[in-house]
Parts: C-alpha cells; structure tokens; sequence
C-alpha cells in the first residue's frame, strides 16, 4: 500500500502495481478473500499450515523442471533470488526456503513418506513419489483441494482482469 514501484520490474508488473495501488480497496479485497478461503481450506484438511506450505516448497522444483521443459524457463520465477530447479531437495533447503526449521521439516518428511508421497535417495535427497504413469501419489491425495484451489483462483484472476478494464 504505501510502497514504491520498483523501477528494475517488467513494465507489466509495474503497471498492475500501480493499478493495484489506485484501486487498493478492490483489489485488496479480491485477493484477501481469495487467501483466507484457501489458507482455511488448508489448515482445515491438513490442521497444520507448515504442511502445507513444505507441500508447497517441495513441488517448487518439480514444476520449474515442467516449465524449463516446456520452454519457458526464461520467465520462471525465482523464490529467495535463486531460481528454483530439479525434482530433488534436502531438509536444509526446505528448512531454508520455508522458514520452518530443520528437525521440523526432516519430522514432516516422515510424515510424508509414511503417506507415501516422497522418498529419499541414498544420498540424503527427497523426492516425490510418484505412481506407474509418473504422477506424484500427493496429487490423488490432493485431488479436491487442489479443484477448490483452482476454482478459487480463477475467480480471483477473471476478478482483477475485470478490475483492469476501463
């Protein structure tokens, strides 16, 4: 709300800044209900937000290694200043990434696995498990409150879009 544009972002971010800042009270709103709705559906099904967003921290390189494939590696966003990559991680990084400390992450991790949705190498290193036609075994788990996700952020992007006509 009271900050300045960065002047080094895409003109297009710069832009949906500013529109933001003009119509703080609309958009504010569109976004607010869109993240309480879905961090509520989060606690809800996992009673415990750290779970979710390690979930979330550890599909980061999954996907990034889908967009770098699907050619769109050169807009991909970065968390932390680093671009995020490959299918594997370590306790650290999520530690690092999340926010969430060490012991906590390698307690969920087991958790997890015991859930049979990641594995960890020999080397230490994590990853998602994953079913016979190669879809991670979290997805199916997931599989309806990802659709609310989806429903809900389609509200919240035909919303803003609405917000930036004239």
């Amino acid at each position: 709300m009271g900050e300045t544009p960065q002047t080094d972002l895409p003109e297009e971010e710069e832009a949906f800044i500013r529109a933001y800042g003009e119509g703080f009270a609309l958009y504010h709103h569109a976004w607010s209900v869109f993240f309480v709705s879905h961090m509520g559906d989060l606690r809800r099904h996992f009673g415990d937000l750290d779970e979710a967003l390690l979930l979330a921290a550890f599909g980061l390189g999954p996907v990034a290694d889908k967009r770098r494939a699907a050619g769109r590696n050169r807009d991909a966003l970065a968390l932390g200043g680093r671009a995020v990559s490959e299918g594997v991680t370590n306790a650290k990084r999520l530690a690092d990434v999340t926010g969430i400390p060490r012991e906590t992450v390698r307690r969920k991790l087991e958790r997890f696995r015991a859930r049979g949705w990641v594995e960890q190498d020999t080397d230490g290193t994590w990853r998602l498990s994953l079913d016979a036609d190669g879809k991670a075994r979290v997805a199916e788990a997931l599989g309806p409150l990802h659709g609310a996700f989806l429903r809900r952020l389609a509200r919240l992007v035909v919303e803003f879009a609405r917000l930036e006509q004239p």
